[in-house]
């Protein structure tokens, strides 16, 4: 066993899962095994379970059901159909709701979805689940969601529970297709959901920013400025160039067209969704997995797990944020299972419900973390694990001041991106940075809004759904924010990250760490050269200032 120095930063008291201590031979240094660290090692072998086995209320509640799922090759979608398959061992089956894309039919999609690493405890420990998945073709930005006559009669017939996930989630997406996914489409999910047969519940997934204009946010509805029959109106009526022109107006106080077009969604499950058994659902940040399927998985650069891999890689430097304030992250995984949770609970009271219940799934409320402590923490615990693909080593510094945010960019970034795209045109390489730097920019732009505000958001009614739960049901579906651990989670995310996203696997670790040792002797060069440039200026400066007084 390594001595407790060599492992410094890995907080292993706050670990469910023992791990192994493995020398790396190259460097003679002690480290955490990294599929031990991030859960691929403790898969448990596959164990049917018989019918006649009575499971927690949750699973019990989903025994025999069949699942229609929107949004299932989205990264919360993944999450929610490897959770309900491995932890609802008698689910009876799940629909996906998939469109053909890219010239790939809907089959070949659903096998991307599963050929992806999330899966592969769901193959280890329930191997027959595919038999319990099919596909509806179908498109939610299309009348009627696009699906064939023969699967709305299959779906009205055997589906019990719907999970509406959805949604377009850039944030620039012009509006008139954002309308038609977020809007028009939880309208036709609203209509189709009112000719199931036997619905037990349904869930609208919106996002606790939905209502961004105000800076406390309950679970509750707010007004819009106009209802979504006018906005439609108004937009079938304008080109797409009068759209463009008008945005501001058509917005508000809404940052974009995501935000405002999910706030318009809510009002659509309000006033449409008379006599179903409905919850809407509103997760804020979602990033990667805190211990579930396996710890750190990710498998898009969204938000503050794109900052992460920027400056983990050495690309990016600065960034427009005020560090003193919270930023609102919830892990995947902790996610979905409240959001099973709350198709459960919503199922459960449809009897007696007499208004349409909102659940805001915040970390704030309960265990809020600043923007400095998220990076201090990714910092202390990503240093052991760098990318081959790190193109330098780490220095960023957040600026909440504009001007220095400004001057930053053009000293760690422009000024440096220009000097290596030229010094990559005469190597005869292909120049990179400039473009990235370009596309860092105008992403700073879009989450500006967001990076520098902070919200009270409310939870009660997620707090009183986990207190409804059995101890076996919060142990499976484990979501509780007061007891989730910041750093914990940090342990595995920048490994998570190097794995599951940059593709960057485990045993190019040894290669990695010389290359990070000689981008820190660089660093740590560059910055000593810069410095003496920087007296030697300041020298000559006070030298032609000093004769010039004496003259």
């Amino acid at each position: 066993m390594a001595p407790k120095s060599e492992v410094q930063g890995m907080n292993q008291q706050s670990l469910i899962e023992p791990l192994v201590v493995v020398k790396d031979m190259k460097n003679s240094k002690y480290y955490l095994d990294p599929l031990s660290l991030l859960g691929e090692r403790s898969f448990k072998e596959p164990q049917e379970i018989p019918d006649d086995v009575t499971g927690t209320p949750i699973q019990e509640f989903f025994r025999g059901a069949t699942v229609f799922l929107t949004g299932g090759t989205g990264f919360m979608g993944k999450v929610l159909i490897e959770k309900l398959l491995r932890s609802c061992p008698h689910v009876k089956h799940i629909y996906l709701l998939i469109r053909p894309k890219k010239g790939r039919a809907i089959h070949e999609r659903l096998d991307d979805i599963f050929s992806d690493r999330l899966f592969k405890r769901l193959k280890h420990e329930v191997p027959k689940y595919y038999h319990k998945v099919s596909v509806i073709s179908g498109d939610c930005s299309l009348p009627g969601l696009g699906i064939s006559q023969q699967d709305r009669d299959l779906i009205t017939d055997e589906v019990d529970i719907i999970f509406h996930g959805a949604a377009t989630v850039r944030f620039n997406e012009p509006l008139r297709q954002a309308l038609a996914i977020n809007v028009e489409g939880s309208r036709a999910i609203l209509q189709l959901a009112k000719q199931v047969k036997n619905l037990k519940s349904i869930v609208h997934v919106s996002t606790a920013f939905a209502n961004c204009p105000n800076l406390e946010i309950d679970e509750k509805f707010y007004s819009v400025p106009n209802t979504y029959e006018e906005v439609l109106e108004k937009v079938n009526k304008c080109t797409d160039e009068e759209i463009e022109e008008k945005l501001s107006e058509f917005l508000g106080p809404w940052p974009n067209s995501y935000t405002y077009t999910k706030a318009l969604a809510e009002h659509v499950v309000r006033d449409e969704s008379k006599g179903l058994p409905i919850a809407i659902f509103r997760p804020a940040v979602v990033i990667t997995t805190y211990r579930e399927p396996v710890r750190g998985w990710i498998d898009n650069l969204y938000g503050p797990v794109g900052l992460i891999v920027g400056a983990g890689t050495g690309v990016l430097h600065t960034y427009h944020a005020t560090p003193e304030l919270v930023t609102d992250m919830v892990p995947v995984d902790l996610t979905v299972n409240s959001l099973i949770a709350t198709a459960w609970q919503t199922g459960k009271i449809a009897k007696d419900q007499k208004s349409l219940s909102i659940y805001n799934y915040v970390s704030s409320a309960q265990n809020p973390i600043v923007w400095s402590d998220f990076i201090r923490l990714n910092h202390k615990m990503g240093i052991h694990w760098p990318t081959i693909r790190a193109v330098w080593y780490y220095s960023f510094y957040p600026f909440n001041n504009k001007f220095l945010f400004m001057l930053a960019t053009l000293f760690f970034h422009t000024i440096p991106g220009m000097i290596l795209d030229a010094l990559a045109k005469l190597a005869g390489q292909k120049p990179m940075l400039g473009k990235i730097y370009d596309r860092l920019a105008k992403v700073e732009d879009t989450l500006e809004y967001f990076s520098n505000k902070e919200w009270t958001f409310h939870n009660n009614n997620v707090q009183n759904l986990w207190k409804q739960m059995t101890p076996e049901d919060q142990n499976i579906f484990f979501f509780d924010m007061a007891q989730m651990s910041w750093e914990y989670h940090t342990e595995a995310l920048c490994l998570g990250m190097r794995v599951y996203l940059l593709k960057d696997d485990v045993d190019t670790l040894p290669e990695a760490r010389k290359k990070w040792n000689r981008l820190y002797v660089a660093h740590n060069t560059l910055k000593a050269v810069v410095a003496v440039l920087l007296l030697h200026v300041l020298w000559t400066i006070s030298s032609t200032i000093y004769h010039y007084v004496l003259s």
